[in-house]
């Protein structure tokens, strides 16, 4: 069965649900490139449409594009589509490269990793790490000339903090020619909904289609600790955790929770969510159709871990790092 699609007057569409292979590089939890595949097919079976991946994501452009040729007779590449980002290849500011040179290379490269000949969405990679001018005189620039190619069929950027991401957004349409998507990533999750402000002022900026990423706000908000290089401090990773433990008492998981709140925003696009195994896709893919077309949510505890987090209401982590 084919998930629900937004659709325009201009009968374009587009999906509500976004495969994220961000877990295949191996941040999370250790890769087995076998159910890596197993979980992309799976996702294929049920009517997943869209995939998101980037070079900064370690192996997992390779991992996504190998998953996608095991399934090229079943699900030719019209059948899906591809996100996947430039400008971002390590961990450090050194590690970015916006020119436009590297933009052009960094897109063959993802094409060859992927097996495709075209990409549907290329976004601009953590514009918050770079001089915004490189963005807009360098990067956005390189990507629609090669959107003009057919290479690429929509621009975007992805990034942390939102402020950023408007004024890029509003400077580009300024331009004449605004971004067609953006992508941002934990600010729309149980402890931060910042998005929903953003999300009208992205519109009139010109945004067609807007991703609300990380859901999990990066492996924070579930019943295991957050991963060791994750942002937040001591207190915030305590607080958490009692939340974890509110959920077990009644029988759940904070992470099941956590999904359920974030797919019930509207205001955004599609939600990307990470799937390694074929058992997480069945999941996610579950308990986005229930949150879609039913209330069934538990309020009490809902409220009550709302509440435990309320110290940490929208609280939003510098990015980049100071010793970035």
């Amino acid at each position: 069965m084919v998930l629900a699609l937004h659709t325009d007057t201009d009968q374009d569409t587009f999906p509500t649900f976004c495969f994220g292979a961000g877990v295949f590089s191996g941040a999370y939890s250790p890769v087995v490139e076998a159910e890596s595949h197993a979980a992309v097919r799976r996702a294929l079976d049920r009517g997943v449409q869209l995939f998101d991946t980037s070079p900064y994501y370690g192996e997992s452009e390779r991992v996504l594009g190998d998953a996608l040729r095991h399934a090229a007779n079943a699900y030719p590449r019209q059948t899906y589509r591809i996100s996947t980002k430039i400008g971002r290849y390590g961990l450090l500011r050194r590690d970015f490269d916006y020119s436009a040179e590297r933009v052009r290379a960094s897109v063959a490269e993802s094409l060859r990793r992927l097996g495709t000949d075209y990409l549907d969405i290329v976004f601009c990679h953590d514009v918050e790490f770079v001089d915004e001018e490189m963005v807009l005189d360098q990067a956005l620039p390189a990507l629609f000339e090669l959107k003009d190619k057919g290479v690429i069929r929509m621009v975007g950027i992805s990034g942390y903090p939102l402020e950023v991401l408007l004024r890029i957004a509003e400077a580009q349409a300024a331009r004449g020619r605004p971004l067609d998507i953006l992508l941002s990533y934990c600010h729309y999750t149980l402890q931060n909904t910042r998005l929903a402000e953003y999300t009208p002022r992205f519109r009139a900026a010109g945004i067609r289609r807007l991703l609300n990423a990380s859901p999990l706000s990066m492996g924070l908000l579930r019943d295991a600790d957050a991963p060791a290089w994750h942002p937040v401090g001591a207190q915030m990773r305590e607080v958490v955790a009692e939340c974890a433990r509110l959920c077990r008492e009644r029988g759940r998981h904070l992470a099941d929770l956590a999904l359920q709140y974030a797919m019930a925003y509207t205001g955004a696009d599609a939600i990307v969510v990470g799937c390694s195994t074929p058992k997480e896709v069945d999941c996610a893919l579950a308990q986005f159709r229930a949150t879609r077309h039913t209330s069934d949510v538990d309020q009490e505890l809902l409220e009550t871990v709302l509440a435990v987090l309320a110290p940490y209401r929208d609280y939003s982590w510098p990015s980049p790092p100071a010793d970035a």
